[in-house]
């Protein structure tokens, strides 16, 4: 099934694939240990959010989380792009009715300047064999996982698009890993079989 990167149904189809495969179970049958993933908007992110669909996807791993928690974005970058578009952290939205034809436009005046800083949070947690959870988080929530990837949106694009294994995003400098880098040597058959699967995840192009 092909999904749009990113949103909530890239992060369910991520946990059913990861979850249904046998020799992941095996293979980080060991494994103990969650991250917290930061994806900056950037440039690109803008511009991918003048289309549709990939501004629904965005918007839907913020609101999918219960309004009280929501409530953690404000005074943040990202409030300010959501205030921009017209939407507020205090209202539950329906995305099937909102005008992206609007929104849209809204978001081709937007300057980067005026929204740096707005990222998307998500939390993987991966406990033996198992991905638990695969599901949007607030800021300041999960700020004591394991491990912590953080960089661009651009970054983090070229990653699913291009199916790039992120440890070379990271040689690279394009993404950053804080963590127990050692721990994760020691278990590096699990984490390129993770890396596997989510590249082989299909990512819905089309306008």
């Amino acid at each position: 099934m092909a999904v749009v990167y990113p949103s909530k149904d890239w992060l369910d189809e991520l946990k059913r694939v990861v979850n249904s495969d046998e020799e992941y179970k095996k293979v980080a049958a060991n494994w103990e240990g969650d991250y917290l993933v930061i994806s900056e908007v950037d440039e690109e992110a803008l511009n991918d959010f003048k289309n549709p669909k990939i501004l629904k996807g965005f918007l839907s791993m913020i609101y999918a989380l219960p309004k009280e928690r929501r409530a953690k974005y404000k005074g943040t970058p990202s409030e300010v792009f959501l205030n921009k578009l017209g939407l507020s952290l205090d209202e539950d939205v329906d995305l099937d009715s909102l005008n992206y034809e609007e929104l849209t436009a809204k978001v081709a005046e937007i300057k980067i300047e005026e929204v740096k800083g707005a990222a998307s949070y998500i939390w993987l947690d991966f406990w033996h064999g198992e991905l638990r959870h695969a599901e949007p988080v607030a800021p300041g929530e999960k700020d004591d996982a394991r491990f912590k990837l953080s960089g661009p949106y651009a970054a983090f694009k070229e990653m699913i698009f291009k199916k790039i294994d992120p440890t070379t995003m990271i040689m690279q400098g394009k993404l950053k890993l804080q963590g127990d880098l050692a721990y994760m040597m020691r278990n590096i058959a699990a984490v390129r079989k993770y890396n596997e699967l989510q590249n082989s995840i299909e990512i819905d192009t089309d306008p």
